[in-house]
């Protein structure tokens, strides 16, 4: 059977222009005003642990890009990974996805979370590399420029498309598409064939369980990376349950509450309990406002409505 190749190429973009540009340090100290440029914010660690007088907080920073490469690098690096990643597929073709304008998450008004509130700016030869992939391979017919959403969206539909295919056939085998993603986001929303590109593993099929028990578990311990908060904390109530210490949620915490799980509603279930117990007086908002960042659309028309989501497995919220 004739199978594709997914690409989630954002990271690969990325990754490509960030390796032709060197970031400097720049150390405010707060209380002087003084500045000194280093070389790298380890050449500032390196100095910080050689000296008793001041500590991290005492400082700001400033990250100083210099681009020391040239961009024909960069396109180079894409080729070579795209063929890489392509190669251990064992696909016939691909299609490469990028994202293009606009993200509905941005026009979602949170007093929860602050979606990527924490992240600086893209490498400088970013807008170079990403315009090199778009002629590559969406103008080619091997690519996708996504509008409005994010690239793990589209990932996403067509991870589901290729999933619903497999199990109408009745047969893992008849799934249409591989996905090649870097990103932990993509096996929390989409079951079926993966490529983690980041690692050296071969492909493998994640399970329509396995892929809920992910997203229970960001829901709980949140996602650094976007800045999305999670629960945060545990209530006296779980902490005695679950055999948890700490107050915090991190991944121990988070297996100890699913790890038991043998079905999508106790995962479910366990999760929404935790918030109503930590939270008692705006778990809803809470976990509503997690999920709509945490969840990847599933089709064209989804969207995120936390009390659908739930009522899949029947739990009524």
């Amino acid at each position: 059977m004739k199978r594709t190749l997914i690409i989630d190429g954002d990271t690969l973009l990325y990754s490509s222009a960030a390796q032709q540009q060197k970031n400097r340090c720049n150390a405010i100290n707060i209380a002087s005003g003084e500045e000194v440029l280093y070389e790298s914010k380890t050449d500032f660690n390196k100095w910080l642990a050689s000296q008793e007088k001041h500590t991290k907080e005492d400082f700001i920073f400033q990250v100083v890009p210099e681009l020391v490469g040239k961009p024909e690098y960069a396109f180079k690096a894409i080729k070579e990974k795209v063929g890489k990643i392509f190669n251990r597929s064992y696909c016939d073709d691909l299609i490469f996805i990028q994202q293009g304008a606009g993200n509905f998450r941005n026009d979602y008004t949170s007093e929860h979370v602050i979606y990527k509130g924490q992240r600086g700016d893209k490498p400088i030869l970013f807008r170079d590399c990403f315009e090199y992939a778009k002629k590559k391979y969406a103008g080619k017919g091997e690519g996708i420029v996504t509008q409005g959403i994010e690239t793990d969206d589209l990932v996403c539909m067509k991870g589901w498309e290729a999933f619903h295919e497999a199990i109408q056939a009745g047969k893992k085998s008849s799934s249409p598409y591989v996905i090649a993603y870097c990103d932990k986001d993509i096996p929390a929303n989409t079951p079926g064939f993966m490529l983690n590109y980041g690692k050296d593993e071969p492909i493998f099929w994640n399970t329509k369980l396995s892929q809920t028990k992910q997203l229970m578990a960001q829901l709980l311990t949140g996602d650094d990376a976007d800045n999305i908060p999670g629960l945060l904390r545990l209530s006296e109530e779980s902490k005695k349950q679950y055999g948890i210490n700490r107050a915090g949620v991190g991944k121990v915490a988070a297996e100890k509450i699913l790890g038991g799980c043998t079905t999508e509603q106790e995962l479910a279930f366990n999760v929404v309990e935790c918030y109503k117990s930590a939270w008692p007086e705006d778990w809803y908002v809470r976990l509503k406002d997690n999920g709509f960042f945490l969840y990847l659309l599933r089709h064209a028309d989804d969207k995120w409505c936390v009390n659908t989501f739930f009522s899949q497995w029947g739990i009524s919220l």
